[in-house]
């Protein structure tokens, strides 16, 4: 219409004001709708796991309060007396008699002195079978048990012939006594929970916790040759004293029997040391030592 008057500015004004509100209003609606919708589809839908992707990893345990309490039973402390003979050549003041031995006094002699030593052990039968490592028996002429009660009673060996340094002895304590769990750490994984337990430097039920830091490790001698294979590898604290005690996993299974550590000092442990792995021949050469003594144990 050519002819119609035009609107004045205030009109444009109102009339833009107007026309705005009906589309403010659909726009506040259409958002409201969207986000409801969007919230109920992603509630409904759920992302698929990516194929390989990692599976979570276990919940870190609270503490191993329960582990120590349920393996600390079967744990021993093995004290060893050995008495050594050693020769020697010169003056010996307590057997010299100068009234009839000719003179100079040097001569060879011998001279005996009793050893003792540490070590730990684990019960792997009700009736007073214990595992060990051979080298802390080793020559020994007197083999003495100590249970957790603190009561101690004498140890014959039975066996120090299943290889990797193992040996077992028996004690009669006259009742049944609790026996470990034996593991296979063929299912256990490199990062799995480690724990310690034995006698270091004679501290008696020391529980140290770590994880199985290798697998199939190797020892050698200075001389370069070998000494122990397929080792465990952990951080658990382990010392002198530790050696013939158990490694267990979270479920206080004994996976392996601590051996030895690895020390440029000499003087203890810096995270680096090695248990006997407890696999299913390990298991099968035990129980035949066993079923093998147990008749006349």
């Amino acid at each position: 219409m050519q002819n119609a008057a035009p609107i004045s500015e205030s009109a444009r004004v109102f009339q833009g004001r107007a026309s705005s509100l009906p589309l403010a209003l659909m726009m506040m609606v259409s958002a409201l709708l969207g986000g409801l919708i969007a919230v109920a589809v992603s509630s409904a839908v759920r992302p698929a796991q990516a194929q390989g992707q990692p599976t979570r990893a276990a919940a870190v345990p609270r503490d191993f309060a329960s582990v120590a309490d349920a393996v600390r039973p079967v744990v021993v402390n093995i004290n060893t007396e050995q008495v050594i003979r050693r020769q020697y050549y010169g003056f010996d003041i307590f057997s010299f008699d100068p009234w009839s031995d000719e003179w100079p006094p040097s001569r060879p002699y011998t001279r005996t002195q009793k050893v003792s030593s540490l070590g730990s052990g684990v019960i792997i039968s009700r009736d007073g079978f214990v595992l060990t490592n051979a080298h802390v028996i080793a020559g020994a002429q007197k083999i003495s048990v100590t249970l957790e009660d603190g009561k101690s009673y004498p140890a014959r060996l039975i066996s120090d012939n299943l290889g990797q340094d193992l040996a077992i002895v028996k004690i009669n304590a006259g009742r049944q006594l609790p026996a470990a769990r034996l593991g296979d750490v063929d299912k256990v994984k490199v990062g799995s929970w480690a724990i310690a337990i034995g006698s270091p430097f004679g501290f008696t039920e020391t529980v140290t916790v770590g994880v199985v830091s290798a697998k199939g490790r190797v020892l050698r001698q200075d001389s370069g040759q070998e000494a122990f294979r397929d080792l465990i590898q952990t951080d658990a604290a382990v010392n002198f004293g530790n050696s013939g005690g158990p490694l267990v996993n979270a479920d206080g299974e004994v996976i392996g029997i601590n051996q030895a550590i690895y020390s440029p000092s000499g003087v203890g442990n810096i995270g680096i040391s090695f248990a006997i792995p407890i696999k299913a021949s390990t298991k099968g050469a035990i129980s035949g030592v066993v079923d093998a003594a147990a008749p006349g144990a």
